[in-house]
């Protein structure tokens, strides 16, 4: 994407009340269903962005706008003004590309931006439609959002005929921090707890006599927790094996909390590349399918049991080449 995407606050909109009127009246005259219908001058447009400029002095609603060296090529918008039992969510309007700077990656470059902003609001969810089958459609599918149902003769096309409008949503994870931490602490002591419990529970093993705190404190090992907002939901570690191989240990997600496991795998395993490790290992029991299928799915594969595992029919060992 050859375009850098920056926020307008009223006044920017006004200064480039021209730029953005052309976009608008763009898209309008090349089929875009977003609200107008042709004959849609140039001027409607520049009045039309006035009152969005007006609605964003207001704390309303947000404009995020893609520039190339051309100008003004892309925007989006968020619309914030909720009743009180939705001021959990936002609403994106108004996804333009200009014609001449399609295909290019810059719708994505927007939604992204207007999803970091929507976090920074603690918006959880975003709401949209657009229109039924259009490439906007596909893009939001990719971008991760569900489709809610399709609202037949929803609106009128530039032919004059009526045509559906597809609903979606998006709910927006919590904002995720990955940090090195002190293992003997008390958030990382309850989140140890929780995992013991658990493997006790499903395979008879808390796991507690294959971890030693100290294991963590090599040079070449490490411990972090996972936070959404300031509370430890997760927590893993690394150490060393052989100068080649870091062993995984520890890994732990709440209930509750989906991408955070695959977040610090992912995580631990950029930590291991950086400490100088060409593989990372692990072991966890057969029994524990959900696990099996996890290190499966992030590219882990069996290997021979090594260690104290050796010979333990009720484990399993995976590496992964870094």
């Amino acid at each position: 994407m050859n375009a850098a995407i920056e926020e307008l606050h009223g006044d920017g909109i006004r200064a480039h009340v021209a730029a953005l009127a052309d976009v608008l009246h763009d898209c309008v005259t090349h089929g875009a269903s977003v609200g107008f219908l042709p004959p849609f001058d140039v001027s409607a447009a520049r009045r039309w962005w006035l009152g969005i400029a007006q609605q964003v002095d207001a704390g309303a609603r947000t404009v995020f706008v893609a520039r190339d060296a051309e100008g003004i090529c892309g925007t989006v918008q968020l619309a914030l003004a909720m009743p009180a039992n939705g001021a959990h969510r936002a609403e994106v309007n108004k996804m333009l590309v200009h014609t001449r700077a399609r295909r290019r990656g810059i719708a994505l470059g927007l939604m992204t931006a207007a999803e970091a902003r929507a976090r920074e609001l603690g918006r959880s969810l975003l709401v949209l439609d657009t229109w039924t089958g259009s490439g906007a459609e596909d893009l939001y599918r990719r971008l991760g959002f569900e489709v809610c149902g399709a609202i037949p003769a929803f609106a009128r096309l530039a032919d004059g005929s009526l045509g559906a409008t597809t609903v979606m949503y998006k709910l927006l994870a919590p904002r995720l921090a990955i940090a090195q931490a002190d293992p003997s602490g008390a958030q990382a002591a309850a989140l140890l707890g929780e995992l013991a419990a658990a493997l006790c529970a499903l395979t008879g093993d808390s796991g507690n006599a294959s971890f030693d705190v100290a294991d963590v404190r090599d040079p070449r090992a490490c411990f972090v927790l996972a936070s959404v907002d300031g509370a430890a939901v997760g927590c893993g570690a690394l150490r060393p094996l052989t100068a080649q191989v870091a062993e995984l240990k520890r890994m732990y997600a709440r209930p509750g909390h989906a991408g955070v496991g695959a977040a610090l795998l992912a995580h631990l395993e950029a930590r291991a590349a950086a400490l100088g490790y060409a593989e990372v290992w692990l072991e966890t029991r057969k029994v524990n399918v959900r696990a099996v299928r996890f290190y499966e799915k992030h590219g882990y594969r069996r290997i021979d049991n090594y260690g104290k595992y050796v010979g333990m029919d009720a484990a399993v060992c995976f590496g992964k080449r870094l």
